[in-house]
């Protein structure tokens, strides 16, 4: 078993409800002080809930930096020899191991959008227990992709989501709803 198998770090769920949504189970995300502080504060002053706070900063990150990830996934297919839609099925419904072997060795991406985050400490103290996250069927994908192009494990390419998705958008998103909450003004 790889190192990479995604078994190890999440399940594949579909709910009941919706068969669309997958569910990604971990046991932890890695967090330094100040972006786990943030989070806390989102739950705190924003009234996001700790169990979706991260599904948040996920669906956050791939609204803004998934079109990079859908167009790795198209040539990451095209290089193992698949159709588009059977490399996305296998990824959706299976795991990476499922894949087809790169015909001519693996593509070159480009600069995604984590490469300027730094793989984040796995020291016991950045361990931030967690435990599922809801994603679309889509995002789930996504998400998989990210992990053939980022490499690492899956705990590793979340939690540098979450940093980049906080990076990009605290100031203008989260912050300013706290400080005109605090300011009691709307602008």
């Amino acid at each position: 078993m790889s190192e990479y198998d995604l078994s190890k770090f999440a399940r594949l769920k579909q709910t009941k409800s919706s068969p669309m949504i997958r569910e990604l189970r971990i046991n932890y995300i890695f967090a330094d002080d100040p972006t786990w502080e943030k989070l806390m504060l989102a739950c705190e002053e924003l009234g996001w809930n700790k169990s979706t706070i991260v599904k948040q900063c996920l669906h956050g990150f791939f609204r803004r930096d998934g079109e990079f990830y859908a167009e790795a996934g198209v040539l990451d297919a095209q290089s193992r020899g698949m159709r588009e839609e059977e490399y996305f099925k296998t990824l959706r419904d299976k795991s990476e191991e499922d894949l087809v072997r790169y015909l001519e060795g693996r593509p070159g991406f480009g600069k995604s959008p984590i490469d300027e985050i730094e793989p984040i400490s796995t020291e016991s103290a950045y361990k931030r227990k967690y435990n599922t996250i809801g994603l679309s069927a889509y995002n789930y994908v996504l998400l998989k992709v990210a992990r053939i192009v980022d490499g690492g494990t899956m705990v590793q390419v979340v939690s540098r989501m979450i940093v980049k998705h906080l990076a990009d958008n605290w100031e203008t998103a989260y912050q300013i709803q706290i400080d005109r909450d605090h300011r009691c003004k709307f602008k």
